[in-house]
């Protein structure tokens, strides 16, 4: 087993928790960043602030990484209309900063950006590489300007990820997947055979991936030779909300009561996102391995067992 050098930046958020422990368990000498200090050891694993260039310079002095994954990021859409500033700095600027720490240092590091679906245009055709991009938000923007980092530093191998949507167990609650079998856990601890919800568009559709098999796309992509610097991340496959909150329902016996708030929904929300994962599959032989079902019920299980532990502190 190589023991060259990888660095995952992140690795307290949703992917990196589960994308850190799964290069360790194959046994690649990996190192990790976190903004909570009281995860970091100073060894495997250091406090960052992401907006800080100097730490970031350092840090790429000490590791000096061949493989560096960007996993950490500012990620909520809605949340950057408020916050468009800090969005820029930690999805673009320290992006920069790490470019700028590897040309410093002469590393011959392969980079993997952390990019995204939601900066394609609406459209109701599969989304490819090679689809519209449009700068409908602040997070839209700041992913375009990542993106863009490619081109001012040639001499780096840099490849990003247009992932779609992630889910899977250890994803917070505010995404739909994890409060569905949330919903469905507290339930099943209550005794009560009808669930409600109170939700937006029930009908719209999305791209759903699970988070395993984003970490094993991830890890191909740096360590695979690449054709192309941009790929979907995806499984080419759509579910609605109503069709999760069935998968529950078959999967529990309970029933859902669904209340639709449009207050939930954003302006202009698009109906379907759909990608086309065919690039990334040609060039790295990587394929989605986990069926949509049983990350639905995975994450349902992940809620169970939380709650459980929860209730005997």
């Amino acid at each position: 087993m190589s023991k060259e050098n990888w660095l995952i930046t992140g690795i307290e958020g949703f992917v990196g928790s589960h994308f850190f422990p799964a290069l360790q368990q194959k046994g690649y000498s990996v190192f990790g960043t976190t903004w909570i200090k009281n995860l970091a050891d100073n060894q495997r694993v250091f406090y960052l602030d992401l907006s800080q260039k100097e730490e970031i310079d350092a840090l790429i002095k000490k590791i000096k990484p061949r493989y560096l994954a960007l996993i950490a990021g500012f990620s909520s859409m809605r949340d950057s209309f408020q916050k468009s500033k800090e969005c820029m700095v930690i999805n673009c600027e320290s992006t920069r900063y790490f470019l700028q720490a590897i040309q410093k240092y002469k590393l011959k590091t392969k980079v993997l950006i952390i990019s995204s679906a939601m900066m394609y245009c609406p459209s109701d055709e599969i989304l490819t590489e090679a689809s519209a991009i449009c700068n409908s938000s602040p997070y839209a923007e700041s992913k375009i300007n990542q993106e863009g980092l490619i081109k001012e530093f040639p001499e780096i191998e840099i490849v990003a990820s247009r992932s779609f949507n992630h889910t899977g167990p250890g994803q917070l609650e505010s995404f739909i997947v994890p409060k569905l079998a949330k919903g469905f856990a507290e339930a099943e601890k209550n005794g009560k055979n009808v669930v409600e919800f109170e939700l937006g568009d029930v009908d719209s559709e999305r791209d759903f991936l699970d988070v395993r098999d984003i970490c094993n796309a991830y890890r191909l992509l740096l360590e695979k030779p690449t054709n192309h610097n941009i790929y979907n991340v995806c499984s080419s496959r759509c579910f609605s909300v109503r069709q999760i909150i069935e998968i529950l329902e078959k999967k529990t016996g309970k029933q859902a009561k669904i209340m639709v708030n449009p207050e939930f929904t954003i302006d202009n929300e698009r109906k379907m996102i759909l990608g086309d994962n065919r690039r990334i599959i040609e060039d790295t032989f990587w394929k989605p391995a986990i069926p949509f079902e049983q990350t639905v019920y995975d994450t349902y299980i992940y809620w169970q067992e939380k709650i459980k532990a929860e209730k005997r502190i």
